[in-house]
């Protein structure tokens, strides 16, 4: 098969790893033609704390996806999540000696890598500069500036940041396994991109993606992103909590947490008690059905509430008017969307990935929306200002990429 079309996504994440070999066809359509998943070892609430153990899960992943694929992967895309993530909206501008200079394309990136050098820290990591808008001559407000005429050039943009030693952990750790890492996107662009419409981004909407181990969440306007941040916070706290309460072993816990789960007590129709060993016991105990959905309403309470206190407190909540869009592993919570409306007072969706082909057996589902995401965001990026955040890697993969794709205009 050739490859000069194909991107691979890598989503490590607490609870999974993924890669996804995706191929763009001509017209810029992404079919995925290979999948892999493994367990994560060795990652806790976003951070690597056993190299060692993530490198034997992102092996397990690419070796799957490569053999289904029949591509040999030389390099991926990889995800970037957790409460180390930073954003800022920064704005700055270009004035030139002209009344009537013909915007082009060099304009914006010149403009953008003066945003960049505003903002670079010593132990961040740049990941993302996405245009929010472009304003001319002090009063006209653009979305796309090129081949306008104006006498300065405005633009406003949404930059996303991590810690330095984070990124570079997560990229050395990938690169050990035997692959270049030819850029990062994060979890929460990447879940949007796959999951919400072109409709809600007028409205404004809130994307909230709970994984295993940290809570991503966005609200995306119009034009652009608004806001980003991450809890460290997850589907594994839940787990843990009936661990904890009902003095039993994490892996039961997360299986009576699978298999009897709920969001809300209000969906609880009948009373029933469940059959659990205790820890270092032969003889089971029974705990109701009851107990267990408030241990795990009370865990996504506390989420979805330290969610909302905090875009309130940006004062960006009143901006969702488009409603919430809950993606992720946990999202697949039966009731989550009632106990979210509760919370929002919003009208609530689950966010599956959607506009690609292929595979849709295994991975149309919440949690495998950041992995597709990936592949949309970087396949749609290109022609965005968006920076190669990536030191040169010997690779020509971005650069190949870049010649197909570059015919593809999407601005957000």
């Amino acid at each position: 098969m050739k490859t000069n079309n194909v991107i691979v996504a890598l989503d490590v994440g607490t609870s999974k790893t993924v890669a996804l070999v995706g191929d763009i066809d001509e017209l810029g359509d992404l079919t995925i033609i290979g999948y892999g998943e493994a367990k994560t070892k060795g990652i806790d609430k976003g951070l690597i704390s056993n190299p060692n153990d993530v490198i034997r899960s992102i092996k397990e992943a690419l070796v799957q996806a490569s053999n289904s694929s029949g591509v040999k992967i030389s390099s991926v895309i990889a995800n970037l999540g957790g409460f180390h993530i930073e954003f800022r909206n920064e704005a700055d501008f270009l004035s030139f000696g002209t009344a009537q200079k013909d915007i082009t394309d060099f304009d914006i990136s010149t403009l953008s890598q003066k945003v960049k050098e505003k903002i670079e820290e010593e132990q961040h990591k740049l990941i993302h500069i996405i245009p929010k808008r472009f304003i001319l001559d002090d009063e006209n407000e653009v979305v796309e500036p090129v081949n306008c005429l104006a006498s300065k050039l405005e633009g406003e943009f949404h930059i996303i940041l991590t810690k330095l030693n984070t990124y570079s952990n997560l990229k050395r750790v990938i690169e050990m396994t035997g692959v270049k890492v030819a850029d990062f996107v994060s979890n929460a662009v990447a879940s949007a991109t796959s999951t919400i419409f072109d409709e809600e981004k007028e409205m404004g909407v809130l994307l909230i993606d709970i994984g295993g181990g940290t809570t991503d969440y966005t609200v995306i306007g119009p034009n652009s992103y608004e806001y980003t941040a991450s809890l460290p916070l997850g589907g594994n706290n839940i787990t843990l909590d009936i661990s904890h309460r009902f003095k039993i072993p994490k892996k039961d816990a997360e299986k009576i947490k699978v298999e009897y789960g709920l969001a809300t007590l209000e969906a609880l129709e009948s009373e029933k008690e469940i059959e659990v060993y205790p820890i270092g016991s032969e003889q089971p105990i029974y705990i109701s059905h009851y107990e267990l959905v408030d241990t795990i309403e009370a865990r996504l309470e506390q989420i979805f509430t330290l969610v909302k206190e905090d875009l309130e407190k940006a004062q960006v909540f009143e901006k969702v008017n488009g409603g919430v869009v809950l993606t992720g592993g946990v999202a697949n919570t039966p009731y989550i969307k009632d106990l979210a409306y509760d919370i929002f007072k919003a009208d609530v969706r689950i966010g599956k990935p959607t506009n690609y082909k292929g595979f849709s057996d295994k991975i149309n589902s919440p949690q495998y929306a950041t992995a597709v995401g990936i592949m949309l965001f970087k396949k749609n990026s290109f022609k965005q200002i968006e920076f190669d955040m990536m030191e040169n890697t010997g690779s020509d993969f971005v650069g190949i990429v870049k010649k197909i794709l570059d015919k593809i205009k999407s601005i957000f």
